[in-house]
């Protein structure tokens, strides 16, 4: 996971929303919920251009199979009680248990601009769906239905989401998640947040494991040899600018690669950065860039 700066919102939108939210109404209203999915699909191009066509939970590229997903989700709200086995690489999943809770989720919600993130359809239809595992318990139901009560405006303060959110302003991947070089992942130290994110998301699932596993060995060995090479040399440049280039925004699983490196150097990404740029070898990444560009438009 990498951490990304939420868009401005669209000149307008709130107002759009507010009305929305007029017309959807309120539990208990006859037909409710309606929910207007256009709104939301809309929003799809501004998401894109900030996760740079990328998943927000699995940072995998998604091209036009991206959802404009709900954070907080808007219909019901569920519970993981069995992950389930992935199947044909992710195509199928089978024995995932998320049963439905609560008989309404964060429908005041569901036109929020600060509620959407961009999605794979593998994260979120397929693993995540109604999920939202919070720290604090949720007030309790008896001899009813639906085990937990319905959420309330007023809970959103207290709960303290376990699921990751990429646009969280103060996140740090690294204290999370840690991996290893085989593309394998787990919560660091136990992280409840790290680990709630890594089931709900599917973020071990074997293919997602199998689709990170080159760049986890690759960095692993260019963090490796980043260390054992003489300080601003030549070799150390060609190493640098691997990883910078591996771990830049716009890769897949950039933020894989900042944490394998810093587990294995200790460095801040930052301070990479800044080496980089003192010595003069940004250029080299530059160059990275342009044969990458050339080699993707050779595939047509």
């Amino acid at each position: 996971m990498l951490q990304f700066k939420r868009p401005r919102r669209p000149r307008g939108l709130k107002a759009k929303s507010q009305s929305l939210l007029l017309e959807l109404g309120k539990p208990g209203d006859e037909g409710w919920p309606d929910f207007n999915e256009s709104f939301w699909r809309k929003l799809k191009p501004h998401f894109v251009d900030v996760q740079h066509d990328k998943c927000g939970y699995c940072e995998k590229p998604i091209s036009d199979d991206g959802d404009v997903e709900h954070y907080r989700p808007k219909g019901v709200i569920q519970k993981l009680v069995a992950e389930g086995i992935e199947h044909e690489h992710s195509k199928r999943l089978s024995g995932r248990k998320r049963p439905q809770i609560a008989e309404y989720g964060y429908w005041w919600l569901a036109y929020e601009w600060e509620n959407y993130l961009l999605s794979c359809n593998i994260c979120n239809q397929k693993y995540k769906n109604a999920l939202f595992p919070v720290a604090v318990p949720r007030p309790s139901r008896e001899h009813e239905k639906f085990i937990v009560c319905n959420p309330k405006e007023s809970d959103i303060n207290r709960e303290k989401p376990l699921l990751i959110n990429p646009f969280e302003t103060d996140l740090d991947p690294f204290q999370h998640f840690e991996y290893s070089g085989s593309g394998l992942v787990r919560a660091r130290a136990s992280c409840s947040r790290g680990l709630e994110t890594i089931k709900v998301c599917g973020l071990h699932r074997i293919s997602l494991v199998e689709a990170r596993s080159l760049k986890a060995a690759g960095t692993k060995s260019n963090a490796l040899m980043f260390l054992a090479a003489e300080r601003k040399s030549a070799i150390q440049s060609i190493h640098a600018t691997n990883i910078y280039f591996d771990g830049h925004e716009k890769q897949p699983f950039a933020g894989m690669v900042r944490i394998i490196f810093k587990q294995i150097t200790t460095f801040e990404w930052s301070e990479l950065k800044a080496l980089i740029e003192k010595e003069g070898w940004m250029s080299i990444v530059e160059h990275k860039f342009e044969i990458a560009n050339k080699s993707d438009w050779s595939d047509f």
